[in-house]
């Protein structure tokens, strides 16, 4: 036994060392004394965490450097759901009810529960305070729609002008073959940021299938980066009518360095696309509203009994995320990123300025040079590279033992 216990010693002293980790360095080209900002690009969203946490600025004097990250939240907004009041109806024409939010409330959709389980319908709102004596109309040509099964699905969601108004007044019209009365059962307002990042329109790589089983035009859409942010998908449609549901899926890929399971989707939003002519006017909505942080994106329109739509081509509308710190004159910066086991950074600067994007909206912007590999400063190189000439003579202790323990192993045999 004292050959194998040999061997197993060997084997474990040239063991690999686990290690964190290789950064990404970037130099920070340009930066103007002063507040100072650079937009991240698709290689941060590929070799940074996925919430950016690990990103770090140091001076040429390996000093860290506190900064403000100004990105887009993918946190549901919290929603508030009103009292109805005078709720009625125009039997075969229109549903009504008025909706109390008990004080003034700033809000910017509107979600509604409807009856039955296949429509389209035309909905108006309208808008006052409590002590105003007139309504102000909000919107006049929004669409909710209803698809029943196999593939059900349900679209009730009214984008408004962001408004306070206490009082709402929802005004839902029937649509072909509804029945003679339709009510509205439910209804909650939620309020999007308050300030959305500035976005940018993205070509990602496009991969278009049939599901003629499924009767669904897939798209996939290659972003290009693992943690690539995304605030939207507009569909080039050149059909000149047209209403079809859609579902957007995201790839569920492993962590960095880690083998993943079998290839997996998860779902992420539901949307409707159309374009329909409505009083003399053409109204489209070729957007669908969804948010993530993936490489591969799959949106899968459902046609039902349709043809398939012409689709001419997808943009994906991303935003413009900054990185804004204080830089001195005379000093040279880096960024660095990729090391994912740091944590978010808690500094000062956040406390002080008051609003981050007001403080990058005034700083100058400079640029990110080319992308370097590098160890963090304070990994230490695994043994085995400080100390090559003991690992071959680890590797002859092993072979001798192997040897020996095969010998002993022959003659008792």
């Amino acid at each position: 036994m004292r050959p194998l216990a040999a061997a197993w010693a060997a084997a474990a002293l040239l063991a690999p060392v686990p290690s964190r980790s290789a950064e990404v360095a970037r130099q920070i080209e340009h930066p103007a004394p002063g507040p100072s900002v650079v937009v991240l690009d698709r290689d941060v969203y590929e070799n940074a965490r996925a919430d950016l946490a690990d990103l770090r600025i140091a001076d040429d004097e390996g000093r860290e450097v506190p900064y403000l990250l100004v990105h887009a939240d993918e946190r549901p907004a919290p929603s508030t759901r009103p009292a109805m009041r005078d709720a009625s109806f125009v039997r075969g024409r229109k549903a009504m009810v008025t909706l109390d939010f008990g004080a003034p409330t700033l809000k910017s959709h509107l979600t509604l529960a409807l009856s039955g389980d296949n429509f389209r319908r035309r909905v108006t709102v309208e808008g006052r305070g409590r002590r105003e004596p007139e309504w102000a109309t909000i919107v006049d040509q929004a669409y909710v729609f209803a698809v029943p099964a196999p593939a059900a699905a349900r679209y009730e969601t009214i984008a408004l002008p962001e408004n306070n108004h206490q009082l709402l007044r929802v005004t839902v019209f029937h649509g072909p073959d509804d029945p003679d009365r339709i009510q509205i059962a439910d209804a909650w307002a939620g309020i999007e940021e308050r300030r959305r990042p500035r976005e940018a329109p993205m070509a990602a790589r496009l991969t278009k299938a049939e599901d003629a089983r499924a009767h669904e035009t897939v798209l996939t859409l290659d972003l290009g980066a693992r943690y690539q942010p995304f605030r939207g998908i507009v569909l080039d449609v050149t059909a000149p009518r047209f209403w079809r549901g859609v579902g957007v899926e995201a790839r569920v890929d492993p962590p960095p360095g880690q083998a993943g399971p079998p290839l997996a989707w998860t779902f992420l939003c539901e949307g409707a696309i159309y374009r329909a002519e409505a009083d003399g006017e053409v109204r489209e909505s070729r957007r669908v509203e969804v948010a993530g942080r993936q490489r591969v994106v799959r949106v899968r329109i459902r046609n039902r009994d349709d043809a398939p739509l012409p689709i001419a081509g997808v943009t994906v509308m991303v935003p413009v995320e900054r990185i804004a710190f204080e830089a001195t004159p005379g000093r040279r910066y880096r960024l660095t990123y990729g090391d994912h086991r740091r944590q978010s950074p808690t500094y000062d600067l956040a406390r002080t300025v008051g609003d981050p994007a007001l403080f990058a909206a005034r700083a100058r912007e400079g640029a990110l040079g080319p992308p370097v590999q590098t160890l963090p400063e304070d990994v230490v190189p695994p043994w085995t590279d400080r100390n090559p000439s003991l690992l071959w003579a680890g590797l002859v202790a092993v072979v001798l033992a192997l040897g020996a323990l095969t010998r002993q192993a022959l003659r008792s045999t």
